[in-house]
């Protein structure tokens, strides 16, 4: 409810938050609802300058924590980048291949890796009937009251590790977590996400810069071919412009979808135009 109530809202000097707090937020407006939404969760702490994708801000705060698990859980500049990659709209060529897979059949989903869950929370607008699931974290505090906000409150957020099982779902979607993980876990992952649903939608980023640090080297030619000895499985290349790095889009499991199979040629490759236009 809230980001359709900020939603078309032109705010270019300050914004009043739930609890009163006035907000300084830029100039260079308007701002985009999500950034009013992160200023209404976070209220003083909310802070304008980090209203950016860039990986600078990132790679500064990275350096401040013990560890990459400390800072997963634990930062904050950490929503802010979320938002701002979210809305390089990054992920629509793994959207319409959602769209095609399922058609007007709006099934189960996980969303597992959600963080704040932009991804998760465009998919119960759009009709599917979503679970969330990732580690204990200030992206999971938030992506709690977001659905909160939004009156979601029958979807299910799990907790990894999970004790127990998580139940069946028709495929899981699984974007930009594997960069996260050490390099040598990647195929058990892979394997493991095949467990949780009839198929997987899920992206290798081919991070030019990863060292093992914020992101971890991935081997996007050897996975694929290991996902091509253990079923069904096709991909897409796409590429981003304020970056260079190639994002391979990979569709895998027992039941690819027909539908894909048709309409898609494996290994096709297509340049992703910055910031092309908005996620809504």
């Amino acid at each position: 409810m809230l980001l359709r109530q900020l939603s078309g809202v032109d705010v270019r000097l300050s914004v009043t938050v739930p609890d009163g707090t006035v907000m300084q937020l830029p100039t260079e407006g308007p701002l985009h609802p999500l950034w009013l939404e992160l200023a209404c969760y976070l209220g003083k702490r909310f802070r304008s300058e980090w209203c950016t994708s860039e990986d600078r801000i990132v790679q500064e705060e990275f350096a401040q924590y013990p560890s990459a698990d400390a800072f997963y859980r634990e930062s904050e500049v950490y929503l802010y980048h979320l938002i701002g990659y979210w809305l390089e709209g990054c992920k629509r060529p793994a959207h319409a291949w959602l769209l095609q897979s399922t058609g007007n059949v709006r099934c189960s989903v996980l969303d597992y890796g959600c963080g704040i869950g932009c991804d998760g929370l465009w998919l119960l607008d759009a009709g599917y009937d979503v679970s969330f699931a990732d580690v204990p974290s200030r992206s999971l505090d938030f992506l709690r009251w977001r659905l909160a906000q939004r009156l979601y409150y029958g979807s299910p957020v799990y907790e990894l590790p999970l004790v127990g099982t998580i139940p069946q779902h028709m495929f899981i979607w699984c974007m930009d977590v594997l960069e996260h993980l050490p390099s040598a876990e990647h195929r058990d992952f892979l394997t493991h996400l095949a467990t949780l649903g009839r198929f997987v939608l899920i992206n290798f980023i081919d991070d030019k810069n990863a060292d093992g640090t914020v992101h971890h080297p991935v081997d996007v030619e050897g996975l694929t071919a290991f996902l091509g000895q253990h079923g069904s499985l096709i991909y897409e290349d796409h590429y981003l412009s304020r970056t260079g790095n190639r994002t391979r889009f990979l569709c895998y499991g027992k039941e690819v979808p027909a539908s894909l199979v048709r309409q898609r040629v494996p290994g096709g490759t297509q340049r992703l135009a910055e910031h092309e236009e908005e996620q809504r």
